[in-house]
């Protein structure tokens, strides 16, 4: 019987590691298409009409045209890029751990190559060719709001996308990492809003302009609003509960392979008026799948629904911060 449990328990464990390399493969792979997208988003509408979007790309953008300005030709604005993120991206690293650099640096090293080669692509130089065109036959009248609303459409989806493989593109997401290290209380809303609006301000003393910053924050907005949309499809956080007859297994399992905390709920099923236990798991958007093989591979005959957690407060997820607490951290 024993023996039974654990050749069961290492077909699982088989099967748990086949599906988390092929996640991870397929992770890897939305994050190329999604830093894809970004690159044309951001050398087909923003660039070439001096819309500066938020983040590193756009300090990056701005120090290259400083340099230009001054004949220093030699650094390219995806070589800034990576410069940027360089010494973030290692403090990144060693605080998330192997899995989050390796997405990481695919992020970062896939967003500065396509930057490169989408700027040097001859399709992408006839489209701005052309739109330079019909700007001038339409004398400029409402072509950089579509610019604007384009190119923040386009980089949503592609950031969205980096964010559905669990990725990063670097800047922001980086800094905030680092940044909530020594503050915890910073939330990465606040250090976004900070990065974008100090890209905005620089936009306009670089370029000396007070509408291109202007069309750059409805990019930002843009941009934002639509990479939320792929998040809103697949929650941060969700509520397993699991009807289950093996109920010890399942918590194992769980315990094991997701280093989650499992609730046992009694209850009464109505129709046979016999106990019944309920789990209750609340995970992270990148465990649900490994959660659903779990509970397939432990109990095929099990009752599982979910629903969305707004927010999650203790070990593993958010802290309780009270304003005595904050003071005192001041």
């Amino acid at each position: 019987m024993e023996k039974q449990k654990i050749d069961k328990k290492d077909k699982i464990k088989k099967k748990l590691e086949e599906f988390n390399i092929k996640n991870f493969v397929l992770e890897i792979l939305i994050i190329l298409v999604g830093t894809f997208v970004l690159a044309l988003g951001f050398r087909i509408f923003l660039t070439p009409h001096k819309i500066v979007p938020g983040g590193f790309m756009g300090i990056a953008q701005i120090i290259h045209d400083l340099l230009v300005g001054i004949n220093f030709t030699y650094l390219s604005v995806s070589t800034l890029y990576i410069i940027l993120n360089l010494f973030l991206y290692l403090f990144a690293v060693k605080a998330m751990g192997i899995k989050f650099g390796i997405r990481a640096g695919v992020g970062i090293a896939s967003y500065s190559l396509f930057v490169s080669l989408v700027e040097k692509s001859v399709i992408v130089e006839s489209i701005n060719n052309q739109f330079i065109f019909e700007e001038t036959q339409l004398l400029g009248v409402g072509t950089y709001i579509l610019y604007a609303i384009y190119g923040g459409i386009l980089m949503g989806i592609g950031l969205g996308l980096v964010f559905r493989g669990n990725g990063s593109t670097g800047g922001c997401d980086l800094v905030a990492i680092v940044t909530n290290k020594f503050f915890p209380t910073i939330t990465t809303g606040q250090i976004v809003i900070a990065i974008d609006g100090v890209v905005v301000i620089l936009s306009a003393i670089v370029y000396q302009s007070l509408i291109l910053p202007l069309y750059a924050l409805i990019t930002i907005f843009i941009c934002g609003k639509i990479s939320d949309m792929f998040l809103d499809g697949v929650k941060s956080l969700r509520a397993f509960y699991i009807i289950t007859e093996k109920k010890e297994e399942m918590s194992k399992m769980i315990f094991e392979y997701l280093d989650r905390g499992v609730t046992d709920i009694k209850c009464e099923g109505m129709y046979t008026h016999k106990d019944r236990d309920m789990l209750l798991v609340i995970t992270r958007r990148a465990q649900i799948m490994k959660l659903k093989k779990i509970v397939k591979s432990v109990d095929e005959k099990s009752f599982m629904f979910s629903s969305i957690v707004q927010e999650a407060y203790g070990k593993g997820f958010l802290t309780y911060s009270t304003k005595k607490e904050k003071k005192n951290k001041k």
